[in-house]
């Protein structure tokens, strides 16, 4: 809405009084939906968490201030659709004119919201109210899988196990009967020669309120960056423990470049594959779709276990299943066991990628309660607990060239 309105203070209309009716409209659709967004904040103390996705409620009010916007949006493109507007304005103009009638939809059908889960999304620059139907499941089969049409789906991670459950009850192919055939075929890659599995026996429960878990996950990670040689990556799922391990490890002045992926940039990518030998923090959006082949990238650190932030659309899921093991063991862990996956997937991109991604949370160590599920999800490599061993696999695979970086980077 603010981007619309300012889109219209721009255009320029031939008949003077209908750009003081369209200002005067689109002013009014800014200033509803100031008080929209207004009434959500008020209603929801959810929104003090720190979290993208906070739960709300569409009171009554809630909901007439959506219908308001609603009309306003359907009043305002009527008057639009027929003035003509100064100069090159047409295509301003009908881009302005399809953007009101994506306000006018939207704002309709989240007036209308029995059958939505709905919550609010904020950052440093905008706010968003945002939904999905309850039923998209049914929704999808019934616009997709029912129609008769052939169709292949494919994907390098979506299955748990081997068992692709989960996302077929999320799609709604659970719903298509004995005419959907599957299959789960082993990475093309040689894991078992390439890339070496380290699971940390050092670590506490993690949690990112204790100093004492902060400080053995910062000597873990230094650890093992000495043992690669830079050329690594660590993922955590919180900002937080990011900024707190990021700050620990800068003091202590490791012979690499330190680089941390902000949320929404993706410069400090390039910088990483720049440096040779860098190594980078990041969150978010590196747990899948980066592609870093080669060296740059040897050592894949994942801080924690993936598990999803509790959210709005999980915890509606959740009151469809008869107690929370039974979600928790259909939803919970086959969800984080995918994300997992694809972040594993970020190290070894090409035939000739050797490296070793190291798992620091202790619910996969011996003892751990998901050991046994962790493992048997990712593809077949060696596992060690040992820095030792860590070290000497780098001294097999790779060669002169990459441990020659580190002594150039000392040297400048």
């Amino acid at each position: 809405l603010p981007d619309f309105l300012e889109g219209i203070r721009s255009l320029n209309f031939k008949r003077k009084d209908a750009q003081k009716l369209a200002r005067k409209a689109a002013k009014k659709l800014s200033d509803e939906s100031k008080r929209l967004f207004r009434e959500l904040f008020n209603n929801n103390s959810d929104t003090e968490r720190k979290t993208e996705r906070f739960s709300i409620t569409i009171t009554p009010q809630t909901a007439r201030h959506l219908r308001n916007i609603s009309d306003i949006a359907n009043r305002l493109s009527e008057l639009m659709d027929f003035e003509k507007v100064i100069g090159n304005g047409d295509y301003l103009k009908t881009e302005l004119l399809w953007e009101l009638s994506q306000i006018q939809k939207q704002a309709a059908e989240l007036a209308n919201h029995s059958n939505l889960i709905c919550w609010l999304e904020t950052n440093e620059t905008e706010s968003r109210l945002c939904a999905v139907p309850k039923d998209l499941d049914a929704r999808l089969y019934a616009d997709l899988w029912s129609n008769g049409v052939p169709t292949i789906l494919t994907s390098g991670t979506l299955s748990a196990n081997g068992d692709f459950s989960r996302i077929k009850r999320t799609l709604g192919l659970d719903l298509v009967g004995t005419r959907l055939t599957e299959t789960s075929k082993p990475s093309p890659f040689d894991h078992k020669n390439n890339t070496l599995l380290y699971i940390s026996e050092n670590m506490p429960f993690p949690n990112n309120k204790n100093k004492g878990y902060i400080a053995a996950l910062t000597d873990e990670i230094e650890r093992l960056v000495v043992a690669s040689n830079g050329h690594a990556a660590v993922l955590f799922t919180s900002y937080n423990t990011l900024g707190l391990v990021y700050s620990a490890l800068k003091t202590r002045n490791l012979p690499f470049p330190m680089l941390r992926l902000e949320r929404g940039s993706s410069s400090a990518i390039e910088q990483f594959k720049a440096s040779g030998n860098g190594i980078l923090f990041a969150s978010g959006s590196l747990w899948e779709g980066i592609d870093i082949p080669g060296d740059a990238l040897s050592m894949l650190i994942i801080v924690r276990l993936p598990f999803a932030v509790p959210d709005p659309i999980g915890e509606y899921e959740q009151t469809l299943y008869a107690s929370i093991d039974e979600y928790k063991n259909l939803v919970i862990v086959p969800d984080m066991l995918v994300k997992l996956k694809q972040g594993f997937g970020r190290l070894i991109r090409t035939v000739r990628d050797t490296g070793v991604v190291a798992i620091l949370d202790n619910r996969v160590s011996l003892c751990g309660a998901y050991r046994q599920r962790v493992i048997s999800s990712l593809p077949l490599c060696r596992i060690t607990s040992k820095i030792a061993v860590v070290r000497r696999f780098y001294e097999i695979v790779k060669d002169k060239k990459y441990f020659q970086r580190r002594k150039n980077l000392c040297k400048t």
